[in-house]
């Protein structure tokens, strides 16, 4: 992955698989694996790629073309924040509400599960909307 100076996240990938709608991509970076010891466990893949489903723009992509992913930063961090950092803040201002109107300590992490199940319906019901803002584009790579 390298950053460029506009400001943006360039991945190089490979099209695994095509259809009208969809282009499927596996982003890898072996030569981060490699040595690494939790490589089996590991989310990005472990050596053998990461696949992920794009919406196809109509280029005239073909399976085993080699591509390159572009995000915006900007994108990358409100994901981040969307998945990340609200859901902690969501989880301490529940723990700490319901410890200030002295509810029973099972009783607040229970409630505390519910409302952070509620943010995370809610941000799946707005998937839609954060889908738009939260955009890869697909570059042509040049060889």
């Amino acid at each position: 992955m390298t950053r460029t100076p506009k400001g943006t996240v360039r991945q190089s990938a490979t099209i695994v698989r095509l259809s009208d709608r969809e282009i499927e991509v596996e982003v890898c970076r072996p030569e981060a694996c490699g040595e690494c010891k939790a490589r089996s466990v590991c989310s990005e893949g472990g050596g053998q790629g990461k696949r992920m489903t794009l919406l196809n723009d109509g280029q005239g992509y073909t399976v085993g073309e080699r591509i390159i992913l572009v995000m915006r930063r900007e994108a990358g961090l409100k994901a981040v924040v969307i998945a990340y950092l609200v859901p902690v803040f969501v989880i301490v201002a529940s723990l700490l509400g319901f410890q200030a109107a002295q509810v029973r300590d099972t009783v607040a992490a229970v409630a505390t599960l519910g409302v952070l199940g509620l943010y995370f319906l809610v941000v799946r019901l707005l998937r839609g909307r954060i889908d738009r803002q939260l955009t890869i584009e697909i570059e042509k790579e040049i060889e």
